[in-house]
C-alpha cells in the first residue's frame, strides 16, 4: 500500500485570511502618510527635499511590488501555466485597479514639488545646462504628468479588466473568458513592458538626468518582479497548512515555485550584470556616474557602513545565497523551507531598491546609507506605503476565491500523486 507524504495537506489549522492585516496595516500608512505630507510641506528646503526623498523611496518600492505582481498576473494569463494558479489571486489583489489609482493619487505631492527632486524641473537649472534643455522636449512638467496618467490609466483599466473576466467565469464556467485573457494577456505583457521602461525612466533615471542606462528599465521589472514573487510565495507557504491551500499543497507545487523564484534570481543578476558590464565596457563619466555613487566611498570595511557594503549585501543576499539554496531540492520539497527563502529574498529586495534610488536622490548619496534623521524618514515612508498597500490588498483579496474554482489542474495532480 503506497502511502502519501503530503503531510502538510493533512493538517487543517483554519482558513486563510490574507485580508486580516489590513485594519492594522491602515493605521500605520494612513498616519505614516499624513506625517510623511506634513515634513514634505513644512520646514526649510533641505528638510523637505529629505522627507520628500523618503516619500519617494517608500511610494516606489510598493508601486513596484505592483507593477511586479501585475506583470506575474500577465504572465499567469497568457501562458495559463498550473503552479501559478496558486498565487493569482494574491498578483490579482497585489495589482488591484483600486491600488494604482490609489498610489498614483499618493504620487501628486511629488508632482507638486517636483523642482526638489528633479533639476529638469527646475527652469534656473535648466538655463545653464545643455544636457538638460536636449532633454527638455521629453523631460518637462506637463509632458511628465500626462505619461503618468497614461501609464496609469493603462494599468488600472487591463487589471481590472483581467480580475473582473476572472470573477465572472468563477460564476459562468465560460472558458471563452479564459481564452480572451490569454489572448489580451500576450497584449499586454508588451504593453507593460513598455510602459514600465518609460516611466522608471521618467520617476528614477531622471532624477539624474544626465545619467543613461539601456538596461535600466529591464533590470527595474525583474527586480520588480521578483520581490512581488517573493511576497506571494511567502504568503502561500506560510498559509500552506489552511484552506484553500491545504487542498493543493504538494512537494511538486512548492518545486515548481521554488524553481520559478530561482529563475527570476537568475534573471536579476544577469540583468545586473549586464548593466554593470555595458557601463564598465563603454567607460563614460555619464553612465559610470550611477556606480560611483553606490561605491564606498567613506572607506570600504571600516566601521563606516557604506553604499558599497550595501552593494555587496545585494550580490551575496539576493544572488548567491538564493542560487545555492534554490538549487537544493529539500528546500522547495516543504512550504516552510520555501518560505524563508522567500522571505530572505523579499527582505533583502528592500535593501536593493534602498541603493537603487536613495543615492540618486538629491542630497543623499554621500557619505552612506547610515544617517539617522534620513532613516528614519525612510522606515517611516516604507512603513506608511506598506501600510496602504496591504489595505488595498486585503479590500480586494476578499473578492475572489483564494483559489479559482473554474481551474482545478492542482487539486486533480494532488488526487493523482502518490
Amino acid at each position: 500500500m503506497t502511502t502519501t507524504t503530503h503531510e502538510t495537506t493533512e493538517q487543517n489549522t483554519g482558513s486563510v485570511n490574507l485580508g486580516k492585516l489590513a485594519p492594522a496595516a491602515s493605521v500605520f500608512g494612513v498616519i505614516g502618510i499624513l506625517v510623511l505630507l506634513a515634513m514634505s510641506f513644512t520646514g526649510d528646503e533641505a528638510s523637505r527635499r529629505q522627507w520628500l526623498g523618503s516619500y519617494m523611496f517608500g511610494w516606489t518600492f510598493w508601486i513596484g511590488i505592483t507593477l511586479g505582481s501585475f506583470g506575474l498576473s500577465l504572465l499567469h494569463n497568457t501562458v495559463r501555466g498550473s503552479w501559478s494558479v496558486s498565487l493569482i489571486r494574491i498578483w490579482e489583489a497585489g495589482s488591484s485597479w483600486l491600488t494604482f489609482v490609489v498610489l498614483g493619487a499618493l504620487f501628486l505631492p511629488v508632482v507638486a514639488n517636483l523642482k526638489l527632486m528633479y533639476d529638469w524641473a527646475d527652469p534656473e537649472k535648466v538655463k545653464v545646462s545643455e544636457v538638460l534643455q536636449h532633454k527638455a522636449p521629453y523631460l518637462n512638467q506637463g509632458f511628465f504628468v500626462a505619461r503618468l496618467v497614461i501609464y496609469l490609466v493603462l494599468w488600472a483599466g487591463l487589471s481590472y479588466f483581467l480580475a473582473n473576466s476572472s470573477r465572472k467565469q468563477e460564476v459562468s464556467g465560460d472558458f471563452k473568458l479564459e481564452q480572451g485573457r490569454s489572448s489580451w494577456g500576450a497584449v499586454g505583457l508588451v504593453m507593460f513592458f513598455l510602459t514600465c521602461t518609460f516611466a522608471v525612466t521618467d520617476w528614477v533615471m531622471s532624477l539624474k538626468a544626465d545619467w543613461s542606462s539601456t538596461m535600466f528599465g529591464t533590470w527595474s521589472v525583474v527586480a520588480s518582479a521578483l520581490g512581488a514573487l517573493a511576497l506571494s510565495i511567502a504568503l502561500f507557504c506560510l498559509n500552506a497548512d489552511k484552506a484553500p491551500y491545504n487542498k493543493v499543497w504538494r512537494p511538486d507545487l512548492t518545486k515548481d515555485l521554488g524553481n520559478m523564484l530561482f529563475v527570476l534570481t537568475m534573471l536579476w543578476g544577469y540583468t545586473s550584470l549586464s548593466q554593470f558590464l555595458i557601463i564598465w565596457n563603454g567607460n563614460l563619466p555619464e553612465t559610470t556616474s550611477y556606480y560611483v555613487a553606490r561605491s564606498s566611498n567613506v572607506e570600504p570595511m571600516t566601521s563606516n557602513f557604506t553604499w558599497g557594503i550595501v552593494g555587496l549585501l545585494g550580490i551575496i543576499g539576493q544572488f548567491f545565497i538564493p542560487f545555492f539554496a534554490l538549487l537544493t531540492p529539500r528546500t522547495k520539497k516543504t512550504a516552510k523551507n520555501l518560505s524563508k527563502v522567500a522571505i530572505w529574498v523579499f527582505l533583502v529586495h528592500i535593501t536593493d531598491h534602498y541603493l537603487y534610488i536613495i543615492p540618486s536622490l538629491p542630497g543623499r548619496g554621500t557619505p552612506g546609507p547610515i544617517s539617522i534623521g534620513s532613516n528614519v524618514s525612510d522606515i517611516i515612508a516604507f512603513v506608511a506605503f506598506g501600510g496602504i498597500w496591504f489595505l488595498m490588498f486585503g479590500s480586494q483579496v476578499k473578492k475572489a476565491a483564494l483559489l479559482p474554482t473554474y481551474d482545478n489542474r492542482l487539486q486533480e495532480a494532488l488526487q493523482n500523486a502518490h
